[in-house]
């Protein structure tokens, strides 16, 4: 097995990398793993590569492997770039209501009900993103269940889990 040694960086925000991916793509040694968003947060980690190469992953606890992230390998040239695979979600998106204090009571029942049910959530602008990790018909009972499917529309997609946390967004793991 092969040890990944350290972290290089991410290709998308680090232009010199993306340079040295190309070069490595070139010369046959970059490497590509994808992974989902639970291992995303392991330390340890035993991967196949594309190429069917195996990988050890032992990184400092609390890292969070990322979309483009790119690993240099342990005695060996090249690297190893990471996908995250796409995941479906549940798009909660509020429908139009009178009043702030409306939009806030539904918010807050929202956020009541998801984290009862322990399901990891994201909220980006307008819209809030939930794993599906059910039956689509189970997750949305939940909801009809308390009213929500009133206040909100539901639609899915398949994406990658929003990765920052940023001005407008918010997120929480169970």
């Amino acid at each position: 097995m092969l040890r990944v040694s350290h972290y290089l960086g991410n290709i998308h925000t680090d232009s010199t990398l993306t340079d040295k991916v190309t070069q490595w793509e070139r010369a046959g040694t970059l490497d590509e793993v994808t992974i989902d968003e639970r291992e995303a947060y392991k330390s340890r980690l035993r991967l196949h590569t594309n190429k069917g190469r195996e990988l050890g992953f032992f990184l400092p606890r609390g890292t969070k492997i990322t979309n483009g992230d790119i690993f240099a390998l342990e005695n060996e040239e090249g690297g190893v770039l990471i996908h995250l695979s796409l995941q479906e979600v549940m798009v909660l998106t509020p429908l139009p209501c009178h009043s702030a204090a409306e939009r806030l009571s539904r918010a807050v029942r929202l956020g009541h009900v998801l984290g009862n049910q322990h399901w990891p959530v994201a909220v980006v602008e307008e819209q809030v993103f939930v794993p599906v990790s059910l039956d689509r018909a189970v997750m949305e009972t939940v909801l009809k269940t308390y009213h929500l499917t009133s206040y909100f529309s539901i639609h899915y997609e398949q994406r990658p889990w929003p990765q920052e946390e940023g001005e407008h967004s918010w997120m929480t793991q169970h």
